[in-house]
């Protein structure tokens, strides 16, 4: 933790050294698992529950963002046989390369992170839910609004080290503002 905060800190001198902006977003979204378990002849399970996210974001160069994040995953997990209701609490850190277009700015992500397990459970069964660590890789569009506002679309695709082995993809949209 105190290296995560030491990063942080150093990225932010950083980038107000260089006249530089940080980004702070929030957005809202769709989720859907691949070959989900609680539904075996389904590709892709849409889920009802949203996936809502929030980040900040520090320059590193001119086309690089060094982004902190955290993010809601529904899932449905099995246990003993039953699935139960259930989300993946995300915290991850990751890159993202920025490149301007006619649109606006097309980004890549990429980052890794920790992904705790959240049954919606009043008695969730003992060590179900655990931490594990897990990546994303994503892309999105940041449609210019103003000189510091950004409206966001970006589909991102999350795997967990859980036992099931989730792959999560959403579909989110949103605001950034910098300052």
């Amino acid at each position: 933790m105190r290296w995560t905060c030491a990063a942080v800190l150093a990225l932010g001198v950083a980038s107000a050294a260089n006249g530089q902006v940080a980004w702070v977003g929030a957005s809202w979204g769709a989720s859907w698992e691949w070959q989900a378990p609680t539904s075996p002849n389904t590709n892709f399970l849409h889920s009802s529950d949203g996936a809502p996210a929030a980040f900040v974001a520090f320059p590193i160069s001119n086309d690089t963002l060094f982004r902190l994040q955290a993010a809601d995953l529904p899932h449905v997990t099995v246990i003993d046989g039953v699935g139960w209701p259930a989300r993946y609490r995300a915290y991850t850190a990751g890159i993202d390369y920025l490149i301007d277009d006619t649109f606006g700015t097309s980004l890549l992500s990429a980052g890794v992170g920790s992904y705790k397990l959240d049954l919606k459970a009043r008695r969730p069964p003992a060590g179900v839910e655990e931490t594990k660590l897990g990546w994303y890789l994503g892309l999105g569009e940041w449609f210019n609004l103003t000189r510091r506002t950004r409206v966001t679309a970006e589909i991102a695709m999350h795997r967990t080290q859980h036992a099931e082995r989730p792959q999560i993809f959403t579909a989110n949209l949103g605001l950034a503002f910098s300052w």
